[in-house]
Protein backbone atom coordinates (compact mmCIF):
# COMPACT_ATOMS: atom_id res chain seq x y z
CA UNK A 1 0.00 0.00 0.00
CA UNK A 2 1.14 3.81 -0.85
CA UNK A 3 0.50 6.64 0.93
CA UNK A 4 1.22 10.52 0.33
CA UNK A 5 0.71 13.14 2.56
CA UNK A 6 1.03 16.70 2.15
CA UNK A 7 1.04 19.49 4.27
CA UNK A 8 -1.87 21.77 3.50
CA UNK A 9 -0.21 25.49 3.91
CA UNK A 10 3.36 26.62 5.48
CA UNK A 11 2.09 27.09 9.07
CA UNK A 12 3.84 24.00 10.82
CA UNK A 13 2.66 20.95 12.42
CA UNK A 14 0.12 22.27 14.85
CA UNK A 15 -2.68 20.34 17.46
CA UNK A 16 -2.78 17.12 20.14
CA UNK A 17 -2.19 13.80 19.14
CA UNK A 18 -2.28 10.25 20.50
CA UNK A 19 0.55 7.71 19.28
CA UNK A 20 0.29 3.65 19.70
CA UNK A 21 0.57 1.45 22.61
CA UNK A 22 4.55 1.30 23.54
CA UNK A 23 5.09 -1.68 21.91
CA UNK A 24 8.12 -3.04 23.96
CA UNK A 25 5.66 -3.17 27.25
CA UNK A 26 2.53 -4.49 25.15
CA UNK A 27 4.51 -7.50 24.41
CA UNK A 28 5.63 -7.94 27.46
CA UNK A 29 2.02 -7.88 28.70
CA UNK A 30 0.79 -10.01 26.61
CA UNK A 31 2.99 -12.82 26.75
CA UNK A 32 3.80 -12.24 30.82
CA UNK A 33 0.19 -12.34 31.41
CA UNK A 34 -0.41 -15.70 28.86
CA UNK A 35 2.02 -17.63 31.53
CA UNK A 36 0.58 -16.12 34.74
CA UNK A 37 -2.42 -17.50 36.68
CA UNK A 38 -5.77 -15.73 36.31
CA UNK A 39 -7.50 -13.39 33.91
CA UNK A 40 -6.00 -10.18 32.55
CA UNK A 41 -7.02 -7.22 30.70
CA UNK A 42 -4.54 -5.04 29.21
CA UNK A 43 -5.93 -1.78 27.54
CA UNK A 44 -4.36 -0.09 24.82
CA UNK A 45 -5.27 3.13 22.18
CA UNK A 46 -3.68 0.86 19.03
CA UNK A 47 -0.92 -1.27 18.15
CA UNK A 48 0.52 -3.10 15.24
CA UNK A 49 1.33 -5.92 13.48
CA UNK A 50 4.26 -6.45 15.74
CA UNK A 51 2.20 -6.85 18.99
CA UNK A 52 -0.83 -9.10 17.32
CA UNK A 53 2.05 -11.81 15.83
CA UNK A 54 2.47 -12.24 20.18
CA UNK A 55 -0.81 -12.36 20.72
CA UNK A 56 -1.28 -15.03 17.50
CA UNK A 57 1.42 -17.11 18.92
CA UNK A 58 0.36 -17.44 22.29
CA UNK A 59 -2.77 -18.48 20.88
CA UNK A 60 -1.22 -21.30 19.11
CA UNK A 61 0.28 -22.30 22.09
CA UNK A 62 -3.07 -22.86 23.75
CA UNK A 63 -3.53 -19.27 25.70
CA UNK A 64 -7.12 -18.08 25.64
CA UNK A 65 -6.83 -14.80 24.22
CA UNK A 66 -10.25 -12.32 23.27
CA UNK A 67 -9.84 -9.02 21.41
CA UNK A 68 -11.81 -6.13 21.12
CA UNK A 69 -10.36 -3.51 18.61
CA UNK A 70 -11.35 -0.12 16.47
CA UNK A 71 -11.89 -0.29 13.16
CA UNK A 72 -8.82 -0.10 11.24
CA UNK A 73 -6.84 -2.09 14.04
CA UNK A 74 -9.56 -4.83 13.18
CA UNK A 75 -9.04 -5.20 9.58
CA UNK A 76 -5.73 -5.43 10.38
CA UNK A 77 -5.78 -8.23 13.25
CA UNK A 78 -7.81 -10.19 9.91
CA UNK A 79 -4.60 -9.53 7.82
CA UNK A 80 -2.56 -11.13 10.26
CA UNK A 81 -4.84 -14.45 10.70
CA UNK A 82 -6.86 -13.25 13.67
CA UNK A 83 -10.46 -13.57 11.91
CA UNK A 84 -12.62 -13.76 15.66
CA UNK A 85 -11.82 -9.94 17.01
CA UNK A 86 -14.47 -8.05 17.97
CA UNK A 87 -15.15 -4.47 17.29
CA UNK A 88 -14.55 -2.32 20.32
CA UNK A 89 -17.20 0.50 21.14
CA UNK A 90 -14.94 3.16 21.73
CA UNK A 91 -12.82 2.30 18.75
CA UNK A 92 -9.73 1.59 21.20
CA UNK A 93 -7.78 -1.92 21.42
CA UNK A 94 -8.83 -4.33 25.09
CA UNK A 95 -6.60 -8.18 24.98
CA UNK A 96 -8.26 -10.11 27.44
CA UNK A 97 -6.24 -12.62 28.46
CA UNK A 98 -6.68 -15.98 30.49
CA UNK A 99 -3.08 -17.34 31.77
CA UNK A 100 -3.03 -20.86 32.95
CA UNK A 101 0.68 -20.88 34.25
CA UNK A 102 3.43 -21.88 32.24
CA UNK A 103 2.43 -25.36 32.86
CA UNK A 104 -0.41 -24.01 30.85
CA UNK A 105 1.19 -23.84 27.52
CA UNK A 106 0.27 -26.42 24.81
CA UNK A 107 2.46 -27.79 22.10
CA UNK A 108 1.85 -25.99 18.84
CA UNK A 109 1.66 -28.24 15.75
CA UNK A 110 2.65 -25.50 13.02
CA UNK A 111 5.52 -23.04 13.59
CA UNK A 112 5.41 -20.51 15.50
CA UNK A 113 5.17 -17.55 12.96
CA UNK A 114 6.47 -14.17 15.01
CA UNK A 115 6.60 -11.92 11.51
CA UNK A 116 8.81 -8.99 11.76
CA UNK A 117 8.96 -9.54 15.77
CA UNK A 118 12.18 -9.97 17.24
CA UNK A 119 10.74 -9.25 20.47
CA UNK A 120 8.18 -11.82 20.22
CA UNK A 121 10.85 -14.45 19.21
CA UNK A 122 13.31 -13.28 21.71
CA UNK A 123 11.35 -13.68 24.53
CA UNK A 124 9.49 -16.93 23.54
CA UNK A 125 13.12 -18.22 23.64
CA UNK A 126 12.55 -17.88 27.15
CA UNK A 127 9.07 -18.47 27.68
CA UNK A 128 9.99 -22.31 25.20
CA UNK A 129 13.27 -23.31 26.99
CA UNK A 130 11.44 -24.48 30.38
CA UNK A 131 8.58 -26.19 28.66
CA UNK A 132 8.29 -29.94 28.21
CA UNK A 133 7.61 -30.05 24.12
CA UNK A 134 9.31 -29.04 20.92
CA UNK A 135 8.40 -26.18 19.20
CA UNK A 136 10.00 -24.52 16.27
CA UNK A 137 9.91 -20.57 15.42
CA UNK A 138 10.06 -18.94 12.51
CA UNK A 139 10.01 -15.31 10.82
CA UNK A 140 9.49 -13.69 7.89
CA UNK A 141 12.54 -12.55 5.44
CA UNK A 142 14.16 -9.83 7.80
CA UNK A 143 13.93 -11.62 10.79
CA UNK A 144 15.60 -14.96 9.53
CA UNK A 145 18.84 -13.07 8.63
CA UNK A 146 18.63 -11.08 12.41
CA UNK A 147 21.42 -12.75 15.31
CA UNK A 148 19.30 -15.19 17.76
CA UNK A 149 22.83 -16.54 19.28
CA UNK A 150 22.90 -13.79 21.86
CA UNK A 151 19.85 -15.78 23.63
CA UNK A 152 20.46 -18.96 22.38
CA UNK A 153 24.22 -19.42 24.45
CA UNK A 154 22.77 -18.29 28.04
CA UNK A 155 19.48 -20.34 27.44
CA UNK A 156 22.05 -23.30 26.07
CA UNK A 157 24.10 -23.03 29.16
CA UNK A 158 20.83 -22.99 31.30
CA UNK A 159 19.82 -26.37 29.85
CA UNK A 160 17.68 -25.95 26.89
CA UNK A 161 18.60 -27.15 23.30
CA UNK A 162 18.27 -25.39 19.77
CA UNK A 163 18.56 -26.78 16.54
CA UNK A 164 20.39 -23.33 15.08
CA UNK A 165 21.17 -19.80 15.84
CA UNK A 166 19.06 -18.42 13.39
CA UNK A 167 15.64 -18.41 12.53
CA UNK A 168 13.73 -21.16 11.84
CA UNK A 169 14.82 -23.29 14.73
CA UNK A 170 13.41 -25.80 16.93
CA UNK A 171 14.08 -25.45 20.96
CA UNK A 172 14.12 -28.51 22.61
CA UNK A 173 13.46 -28.15 26.66
CA UNK A 174 15.53 -29.22 29.54
CA UNK A 175 15.61 -29.13 33.14
CA UNK A 176 16.67 -25.52 33.42
CA UNK A 177 19.47 -24.91 35.94
CA UNK A 178 20.26 -21.08 37.23
CA UNK A 179 22.72 -19.14 35.51
CA UNK A 180 25.53 -16.10 36.14
CA UNK A 181 25.33 -14.51 33.44
CA UNK A 182 27.75 -11.86 32.05
CA UNK A 183 26.10 -10.26 28.89
CA UNK A 184 28.42 -8.81 25.96
CA UNK A 185 25.74 -6.20 25.26
CA UNK A 186 23.16 -4.13 26.86
CA UNK A 187 20.09 -5.88 25.12
CA UNK A 188 16.41 -6.31 27.07
CA UNK A 189 15.45 -8.95 25.05
CA UNK A 190 18.34 -10.88 26.33
CA UNK A 191 17.54 -10.17 30.09
CA UNK A 192 14.19 -10.30 29.18
CA UNK A 193 15.08 -14.13 27.77
CA UNK A 194 17.63 -15.10 30.28
CA UNK A 195 14.63 -14.02 33.09
CA UNK A 196 11.60 -15.80 31.44
CA UNK A 197 13.43 -18.90 31.59
CA UNK A 198 14.81 -18.08 35.32
CA UNK A 199 11.26 -18.44 36.02
CA UNK A 200 11.12 -21.85 35.59
CA UNK A 201 15.04 -23.29 36.56
CA UNK A 202 16.30 -24.51 39.79
CA UNK A 203 18.34 -22.19 41.46
CA UNK A 204 18.38 -18.22 41.26
CA UNK A 205 19.57 -16.52 37.86
CA UNK A 206 21.96 -13.41 37.96
CA UNK A 207 22.68 -11.25 34.43
CA UNK A 208 24.94 -8.53 34.02
CA UNK A 209 25.14 -6.08 31.10
CA UNK A 210 27.38 -3.34 30.86
CA UNK A 211 24.38 -0.44 30.73
CA UNK A 212 21.18 -0.86 32.07
CA UNK A 213 18.99 -1.96 29.21
CA UNK A 214 15.32 -0.98 29.07
CA UNK A 215 13.45 -2.20 32.23
CA UNK A 216 10.00 -2.68 31.48
CA UNK A 217 10.62 -6.76 32.24
CA UNK A 218 11.50 -5.72 35.32
CA UNK A 219 8.74 -3.39 36.05
CA UNK A 220 5.79 -6.30 35.03
CA UNK A 221 7.77 -9.06 36.90
CA UNK A 222 7.86 -6.98 40.01
CA UNK A 223 4.36 -6.21 39.74
CA UNK A 224 3.57 -10.09 39.16
CA UNK A 225 5.09 -10.99 42.50
CA UNK A 226 8.79 -12.02 41.28
CA UNK A 227 11.56 -11.11 43.99
CA UNK A 228 14.20 -9.22 41.53
CA UNK A 229 16.73 -7.27 42.76
CA UNK A 230 19.08 -4.24 40.18
CA UNK A 231 22.61 -3.10 41.39
CA UNK A 232 25.30 -0.97 40.07
CA UNK A 233 28.13 -2.13 40.13
CA UNK A 234 31.94 0.03 40.54
CA UNK A 235 32.65 -0.85 36.92
CA UNK A 236 29.55 0.29 35.95
CA UNK A 237 28.29 -3.04 34.75
CA UNK A 238 24.28 -3.18 35.53
CA UNK A 239 23.01 -6.41 37.76
CA UNK A 240 19.81 -8.44 37.73
CA UNK A 241 19.23 -11.43 40.25
CA UNK A 242 16.24 -13.55 40.28
CA UNK A 243 15.68 -15.16 43.77
CA UNK A 244 13.45 -18.16 44.24
CA UNK A 245 11.73 -18.23 46.91
CA UNK A 246 8.30 -19.06 48.11
CA UNK A 247 6.68 -18.27 45.01
CA UNK A 248 7.83 -20.65 43.05
CA UNK A 249 6.27 -23.77 42.98
CA UNK A 250 8.99 -26.05 41.35
CA UNK A 251 10.61 -26.75 38.09
CA UNK A 252 7.91 -27.96 36.31
CA UNK A 253 5.26 -25.23 36.75
CA UNK A 254 7.79 -22.39 37.31
CA UNK A 255 6.68 -18.90 39.52
CA UNK A 256 3.15 -18.57 39.90
CA UNK A 257 3.08 -14.77 38.26
CA UNK A 258 -0.07 -12.83 38.94
CA UNK A 259 -2.17 -11.68 36.79
CA UNK A 260 -2.73 -7.81 36.22
CA UNK A 261 -4.32 -5.34 34.15
CA UNK A 262 -2.69 -3.18 32.07
CA UNK A 263 -3.32 0.31 30.73
CA UNK A 264 -0.32 0.67 28.23
CA UNK A 265 0.65 4.30 27.48
CA UNK A 266 2.00 5.40 24.16
CA UNK A 267 5.21 4.93 22.79
CA UNK A 268 8.39 7.03 22.98
CA UNK A 269 9.56 5.71 19.61
CA UNK A 270 6.66 6.44 17.83
CA UNK A 271 6.35 10.44 19.17
CA UNK A 272 9.74 10.87 18.75
CA UNK A 273 9.45 11.07 14.91
CA UNK A 274 6.15 13.49 15.73
CA UNK A 275 9.16 15.21 17.95
CA UNK A 276 11.65 15.73 15.61
CA UNK A 277 8.99 16.60 12.50
CA UNK A 278 7.77 19.65 14.87
CA UNK A 279 11.19 20.76 16.46
CA UNK A 280 12.56 20.92 12.52
CA UNK A 281 9.20 22.66 10.42
CA UNK A 282 9.02 26.22 11.53
CA UNK A 283 5.85 27.42 13.25
CA UNK A 284 4.90 23.97 14.78
CA UNK A 285 3.28 23.87 17.97
CA UNK A 286 2.48 19.78 19.14
CA UNK A 287 1.31 18.40 22.44
CA UNK A 288 1.51 14.26 22.20
CA UNK A 289 -0.46 12.76 25.06
CA UNK A 290 0.16 9.84 26.76
CA UNK A 291 3.68 9.04 26.07
CA UNK A 292 6.48 6.39 28.50
CA UNK A 293 8.42 8.41 29.81
CA UNK A 294 10.70 5.51 31.26
CA UNK A 295 14.17 6.47 32.13
CA UNK A 296 15.80 4.09 30.64
CA UNK A 297 14.47 5.18 27.06
CA UNK A 298 15.08 8.69 27.24
CA UNK A 299 17.99 9.00 25.49
CA UNK A 300 16.61 10.90 22.10
CA UNK A 301 14.97 13.12 24.97
CA UNK A 302 18.47 14.01 26.45
CA UNK A 303 20.06 14.54 23.28
CA UNK A 304 17.37 16.62 21.87
CA UNK A 305 17.07 19.00 24.37
CA UNK A 306 21.19 19.52 24.89
CA UNK A 307 21.41 20.19 20.99
CA UNK A 308 18.42 22.85 21.78
CA UNK A 309 15.10 21.60 21.29
CA UNK A 310 12.30 23.42 22.88
CA UNK A 311 10.59 20.15 24.58
CA UNK A 312 8.29 20.00 27.98
CA UNK A 313 7.19 17.38 29.61
CA UNK A 314 3.61 17.72 31.48
CA UNK A 315 0.72 16.26 33.57
CA UNK A 316 3.81 13.55 35.11
CA UNK A 317 1.93 10.50 36.67
CA UNK A 318 2.44 6.35 36.98
CA UNK A 319 0.07 4.16 35.22
CA UNK A 320 0.86 0.43 35.37
CA UNK A 321 4.38 1.12 37.23
CA UNK A 322 5.41 3.18 34.27
CA UNK A 323 6.19 6.82 34.16
CA UNK A 324 3.50 8.37 32.12
CA UNK A 325 3.44 12.26 30.44
CA UNK A 326 2.47 14.53 28.36
CA UNK A 327 4.83 15.84 25.30
CA UNK A 328 5.08 19.53 24.28
CA UNK A 329 7.32 20.79 21.59
CA UNK A 330 7.94 23.11 19.46
CA UNK A 331 10.00 24.75 16.31
CA UNK A 332 13.35 25.08 16.97
CA UNK A 333 17.41 25.59 16.48
CA UNK A 334 19.55 22.87 16.78
CA UNK A 335 23.23 22.50 17.25
CA UNK A 336 25.43 19.52 17.02
CA UNK A 337 26.47 16.93 19.51
CA UNK A 338 28.19 13.87 20.05
CA UNK A 339 26.47 10.36 21.10
CA UNK A 340 27.94 7.43 22.55
CA UNK A 341 28.15 4.45 25.04
CA UNK A 342 25.22 4.29 27.29
CA UNK A 343 23.05 7.05 25.44
CA UNK A 344 23.05 4.83 22.16
CA UNK A 345 21.37 2.12 24.48
CA UNK A 346 18.97 4.48 25.41
CA UNK A 347 17.80 5.69 22.58
CA UNK A 348 18.92 3.06 20.09
CA UNK A 349 15.39 3.02 18.29
CA UNK A 350 15.61 6.17 17.74
CA UNK A 351 18.89 6.42 15.97
CA UNK A 352 17.01 7.04 12.75
CA UNK A 353 15.41 10.13 13.28
CA UNK A 354 18.02 11.34 15.48
CA UNK A 355 19.89 10.92 12.06
CA UNK A 356 17.17 13.19 10.97
CA UNK A 357 17.41 15.90 13.25
CA UNK A 358 21.40 15.06 12.84
CA UNK A 359 21.28 16.38 9.27
CA UNK A 360 19.68 20.25 10.00
CA UNK A 361 21.73 20.96 12.92
CA UNK A 362 24.61 23.95 12.91
CA UNK A 363 27.78 21.22 12.69
CA UNK A 364 28.58 17.77 12.92
CA UNK A 365 27.29 15.24 15.00
CA UNK A 366 29.15 11.77 15.73
CA UNK A 367 27.44 8.84 16.76
CA UNK A 368 29.52 5.77 18.13
CA UNK A 369 28.94 2.72 19.68
CA UNK A 370 25.70 1.93 17.47
CA UNK A 371 27.14 -1.56 15.95
CA UNK A 372 23.92 -2.73 17.25
CA UNK A 373 22.03 -1.11 14.52
CA UNK A 374 23.53 -3.14 11.59
CA UNK A 375 21.27 -6.67 12.98
CA UNK A 376 18.43 -4.34 13.21
CA UNK A 377 15.67 -5.53 10.84
CA UNK A 378 18.37 -3.65 8.15
CA UNK A 379 21.79 -2.54 8.80
CA UNK A 380 20.49 0.62 9.64
CA UNK A 381 23.69 2.49 9.76
CA UNK A 382 24.00 1.76 6.37
CA UNK A 383 20.39 2.65 5.32
CA UNK A 384 21.21 5.77 7.44
CA UNK A 385 23.57 7.12 5.55
CA UNK A 386 22.06 6.02 2.53
CA UNK A 387 18.63 7.87 2.84
CA UNK A 388 20.24 10.90 4.22
CA UNK A 389 23.15 11.00 1.10
CA UNK A 390 19.86 10.94 -1.31
CA UNK A 391 18.51 14.28 -0.11
CA UNK A 392 21.92 16.23 -0.06
CA UNK A 393 23.41 15.90 3.45
CA UNK A 394 27.14 14.64 3.60
CA UNK A 395 27.61 11.44 5.82
CA UNK A 396 30.14 9.55 6.56
CA UNK A 397 30.26 6.29 7.91
CA UNK A 398 32.30 4.05 10.55
CA UNK A 399 31.86 0.31 11.98
CA UNK A 400 29.77 1.28 14.83
CA UNK A 401 28.13 4.92 14.03
CA UNK A 402 27.88 8.35 11.90
CA UNK A 403 29.36 11.51 11.61
CA UNK A 404 26.48 13.97 9.91
CA UNK A 405 27.24 17.01 8.49
CA UNK A 406 24.20 19.17 9.64
CA UNK A 407 22.94 21.77 6.97
CA UNK A 408 19.79 23.57 8.39
CA UNK A 409 19.37 25.52 4.97
CA UNK A 410 17.79 22.19 3.75
CA UNK A 411 14.80 22.55 5.58
CA UNK A 412 13.71 25.60 3.73
CA UNK A 413 14.00 24.02 0.38
CA UNK A 414 10.18 23.31 -0.25
CA UNK A 415 9.28 21.25 -2.83
CA UNK A 416 12.36 21.31 -4.63
CA UNK A 417 14.01 18.54 -6.15
CA UNK A 418 17.31 17.56 -4.16
CA UNK A 419 19.95 15.75 -6.31
CA UNK A 420 21.00 12.73 -5.03
CA UNK A 421 24.27 11.94 -4.17
CA UNK A 422 24.02 8.16 -4.76
CA UNK A 423 23.52 5.69 -7.67
CA UNK A 424 19.57 5.18 -8.21
CA UNK A 425 19.84 2.02 -7.14
CA UNK A 426 21.09 2.87 -3.59
CA UNK A 427 18.36 5.21 -2.85
CA UNK A 428 16.06 2.49 -3.88
CA UNK A 429 17.73 0.17 -1.64
CA UNK A 430 16.39 2.39 1.15
CA UNK A 431 12.78 3.15 0.23
CA UNK A 432 13.11 -1.06 -0.41
CA UNK A 433 14.63 -2.28 2.80
CA UNK A 434 11.79 -3.19 4.32
CA UNK A 435 12.70 -1.28 7.85
CA UNK A 436 9.86 0.88 9.26
CA UNK A 437 12.14 2.88 11.32
CA UNK A 438 14.32 4.19 8.08
CA UNK A 439 10.88 4.38 6.08
CA UNK A 440 9.46 6.93 8.45
CA UNK A 441 12.54 8.91 9.38
CA UNK A 442 13.05 9.08 5.66
CA UNK A 443 9.14 9.95 5.24
CA UNK A 444 10.00 13.05 8.23
CA UNK A 445 13.10 14.01 6.15
CA UNK A 446 11.02 14.47 2.74
CA UNK A 447 8.65 16.59 4.33
CA UNK A 448 10.84 18.71 6.11
CA UNK A 449 12.54 19.39 2.91
CA UNK A 450 9.08 18.94 0.15
CA UNK A 451 6.17 19.77 2.58
CA UNK A 452 5.07 16.08 1.84
CA UNK A 453 6.54 12.83 2.15
CA UNK A 454 5.30 9.33 0.38
CA UNK A 455 5.34 6.18 2.11
CA UNK A 456 5.98 3.52 -0.52
CA UNK A 457 5.16 0.15 1.80
CA UNK A 458 2.67 1.28 4.35
CA UNK A 459 2.54 -2.24 5.46
CA UNK A 460 6.18 -2.66 6.65
CA UNK A 461 5.14 0.64 8.48
CA UNK A 462 1.85 -0.80 10.68
CA UNK A 463 4.56 -3.31 11.83
CA UNK A 464 4.76 -1.05 14.47
CA UNK A 465 2.62 2.35 13.85
CA UNK A 466 0.30 2.17 12.15
CA UNK A 467 -1.75 5.60 12.62
CA UNK A 468 1.80 7.29 11.51
CA UNK A 469 0.05 8.51 8.05
CA UNK A 470 -3.04 9.84 10.36
CA UNK A 471 -1.31 11.33 12.75
CA UNK A 472 1.03 13.50 10.41
CA UNK A 473 -2.45 14.24 8.53
CA UNK A 474 -4.34 15.71 11.23
CA UNK A 475 -1.18 17.81 12.73
CA UNK A 476 -0.39 19.56 9.14
CA UNK A 477 -3.93 20.33 8.90
CA UNK A 478 -5.57 17.32 6.86
CA UNK A 479 -9.23 16.16 7.69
Amino acid sequence: MQTKISLKREEGLRGEISVPADKSILHRAILFNAVANGTALVRAASFGRDNLASIRVMRQLGVDIKLSLGAEMLKLAQAEGISDAKLSSDNEASVEIKGGGFSGLKPSTAPLYCGNSGTTARLLTGILAGRPFKSTLSGDESLTRRPFRRVVEPLTLMGASFSGDKLPFTISAGALRGIDYDSPVASAQVKSAILLAGLQASGDVSISEPFCSRDHTERLLRAQGVDLETSELETGKHVVKLRHSSSCCGETDGFKLKSIDIDVCGDFSHAAFILVAAILIDKSDVLVRNVGFNPTRLGLWSILTRMGGKLEATNHRIVGGEEVVDLRVSSSELSCTEVKGEEVVRAIDEIPILSVAASFSNGVTRIRGAEELRVKESDRLKMIATMLMSFGVEVEEFQDGLDICGKPELANMWQRVVEARVEKNQVESWKKCGDHRILMAGAVMELIIRGEFFLPDMDVVETSFPTFNECFQLLSGGD
